[in-house]
């Protein structure tokens, strides 16, 4: 018998949520960058967070860099993943496509919602949506992405009854 991942929304949240938290501590990099980061929703699958940008996060004509939008990637991909089926580690990267079709600058909140399209045994595929929050009602696409992740071995542990 598998792990029970069924409609448990604040497990599943909660789960998210320390994998985001593990995440920042153990990288420098995500520490660094995305230390503001929070998670606005969960679901089986999709991880959504907002972040807004500041003077690390724009490059030199004040646009998000994309040297940072692809950290972005990197890092909620991994959230969509964990949501899916409680996992502790999401794989490893085996490919990531950006298109950068809009621009936010400093101040700008930004939303981002990653969704794991398929999780297997061996593969995951994520798309990922940064947009920027005009209003509640009105996003404008800053940046579309495609990762592949590695996972085989990272699913939880199956148990017994």
């Amino acid at each position: 018998m598998t792990v029970d991942v069924s409609d448990d929304g604040a497990r599943r949240t909660a789960h998210v949520q320390s994998v985001l938290d593990s995440l920042k501590e153990r990288s420098f990099i995500y520490g660094t960058i995305l230390s503001t980061v929070q998670l606005t929703s969960v679901t089986k699958g999709t991880a959504i967070t907002r972040l807004t940008l500041d003077e690390k996060h724009v490059n030199s004509k004040g646009g998000l860099h994309g040297a940072v939008s692809a950290t972005i990637v990197d890092f909620t991909t991994g959230l969509a993943i964990a949501s899916w089926d409680l996992r502790e580690t999401t794989g490893a990267s085996v490919d990531m496509h950006l298109t950068y079709v809009g621009t936010a600058g400093k101040g700008d909140l930004v939303e981002i919602t990653s969704v794991a399209e398929k999780v297997g045994g061996n593969m995951a595929f994520v798309t990922v949506k940064i947009e920027k929050l005009v209003s509640e009602t009105e996003r404008k696409p800053v940046t579309l992405a495609q990762h592949t992740k590695f996972v085989r071995g990272t699913a939880p542990a199956a148990t017994t009854s």
